[in-house]
């Protein structure tokens, strides 16, 4: 009975290789399916490559190769969108077409000023180009609303009948154009940054004479007989405004416009150059709109805004720098929340430079935490040099930020005029050895006193008085002419 019950070998044996086999039928079926799979895939990813949309998400990720068949497209696009855009390159005398090394080799941002009827909204404008744009991979980088300077003075508010309308488009981080779209029948100037413009700053930088940055720290407070008599010197002024007091807006709205390269509004473009960060390649093509500008005519009261930033000083927290500072052991995290806040604070600022700090700056993880968020924002810093120890210069410079470091403070005995003027003068004595300098002061009285009496006399003697981005980008060009062996430049 027992035999009856037992499996045969020989058909157990049968089975094993009736199932072997079938599962080798299956594993080469599926090995066969996933090889058509993939070159119907690899097919497709090979027709959408080629395609107009493939080539522009490419050439965002990277394939530069890309550039010239993206424009291109974008061209067909623009045309489609705007009646009075010219394809193609540069043959008109409007427009231009603006090297882009940091996008690849040979690539030319096309710059372009476009006619465009009145009955059509800015807004409506900018939402047709964008619907031609989608198609071809590409989008608007950037929009923004240009006063035509013939009527700024009297503008209260945008007027899509006299304001021009700029639009940056291409694939992220590689614009392919940058057009400046007017009003038919109305041509206030537009000068591309390789023409006018580029001469304009030529002729300012050349300009002779020892360069001074003065920065005048601590506004905020209010509006004393000592601050608007620095606010009225003839000569341009970098304003370190203290976040979060009665009167920070209300300085932070003085800033005018600076004398700098074309495409460099901000100075961190100059400083990283084609080696910054990539969100600069968006930058488009750089351009000047004005009307009946000289050459010279650049304002004399120029005003720049810089944040001054409270940060932890030796003996905190009996020394109080202020509420949200900078504190020894925060990351970037931490940093960036407070900085920020501190910019809600101001209308704008451009650049950072430390409130106090003396124990801050002098702790390297805490500045290359701040550094990097400085990047991040695209602002340029100045280490007001509270202590001997400070690594905040290094560390930006390290971090590839524009950076410059306070020469003297004028008034470290704010009550003595003759050790200010002393001060003042040993500031410019530095710039005619170095060519340049920057020295920070505040609106104390006897601040405010000497300098109303000793800068018409400096001016007079050919003493340049320039703002801090002013100052960074003279020091970029002078580097950059010096490592060209083309001349001496400005030192630091």
């Amino acid at each position: 009975m027992k035999n009856i019950f037992r499996r045969n070998p020989r058909r157990k044996a049968k089975r094993s290789q009736s199932r072997a086999g079938g599962g080798r039928r299956i594993a080469w079926t599926a090995l066969l399916a996933t090889g058509v799979v993939v070159v119907l895939v690899g097919g497709g990813l090979l027709n959408w490559a080629q395609s107009r949309t493939g080539k522009a998400a490419l050439l965002g990720l990277g394939a530069d190769r890309n550039y010239a068949d993206v424009q291109a497209a974008v061209d067909d696009a623009l045309a489609a969108a705007l009646p009075g855009f010219r394809a193609g390159p540069a043959e008109d005398p409007a427009d231009h077409d603006w090297p882009a090394p940091a996008i690849g080799p040979g690539a030319l941002v096309r710059c372009r000023v476009v006619p465009v009827p009145a009955v059509d909204s800015w807004w409506d404008v900018q939402a047709r180009v964008a619907a031609a744009l989608a198609p071809v991979g590409a989008k608007v980088l950037w929009g923004e609303r240009v006063p035509d300077p013939a009527v700024r003075a009297a503008r209260t508010a945008p007027d899509d009948a006299t304001d021009l309308l700029r639009l940056d488009v291409g694939v992220t981080g590689r614009p392919t154009h940058t057009l400046m779209l007017v009003r038919e029948g109305r041509t206030p100037p537009v000068r591309w940054g390789g023409g006018p413009g580029l001469s304009r700053w030529r002729e300012f930088a050349a300009a002779e004479g020892p360069v001074v940055a003065l920065v005048i720290d601590d506004w905020g407070h209010g509006k004393t007989p000592a601050a608007l008599s620095i606010l009225d010197l003839p000569i341009p002024v970098t304003m370190a405004v203290l976040p979060d007091l009665p009167y920070s807006r209300h300085f932070s709205l003085q800033g005018t416009e600076l004398v700098l390269p074309p495409g460099r509004e901000s100075v961190a473009a100059a400083a990283m150059g084609t080696d910054g960060a990539a969100g600069r390649r968006a930058a488009g093509c750089p351009v000047d709109v004005a009307v009946g500008r000289q050459s010279r005519d650049w304002p004399q009261q120029r005003r720049e805004i810089m944040l001054h930033l409270p940060m932890e000083p030796q003996g905190y927290p009996e020394t109080d720098p202020g509420p949200d500072a900078i504190l020894v052991g925060m990351d970037a995290a931490a940093v960036s929340a407070r900085l920020d806040a501190a910019l809600a604070t101001l209308d704008h600022a451009s650049g950072v430079n430390n409130h106090m700090g003396s124990a801050a700056t002098s702790d390297l993880p805490t500045m290359r935490a701040l550094m990097s968020v400085l990047a991040e924002r695209d602002l340029f810093f100045v280490d007001s040099l509270t202590s001997s120890r400070s690594v905040a210069y290094a560390e930006a410079v390290r971090a590839g930020i524009p950076a410059a470091r306070n020469r003297i403070f004028l008034d470290y005995d704010n009550e003595n005029e003759d050790a200010i003027r002393t001060n003042l003068l040993r500031l410019v004595k530095a710039a005619r050895s170095a060519g340049t300098s920057l020295g920070i002061g505040h609106p104390h009285p006897a601040t405010a006193a000497v300098l109303a009496r000793e800068i018409p006399r400096l001016v007079a003697e050919g003493v340049r008085f320039v703002t801090v981005s002013e100052l960074m980008a003279l020091r970029a060009e002078a580097a950059q002419v010096a490592s060209s062996g083309a001349g001496d430049g400005h030192g630091g």
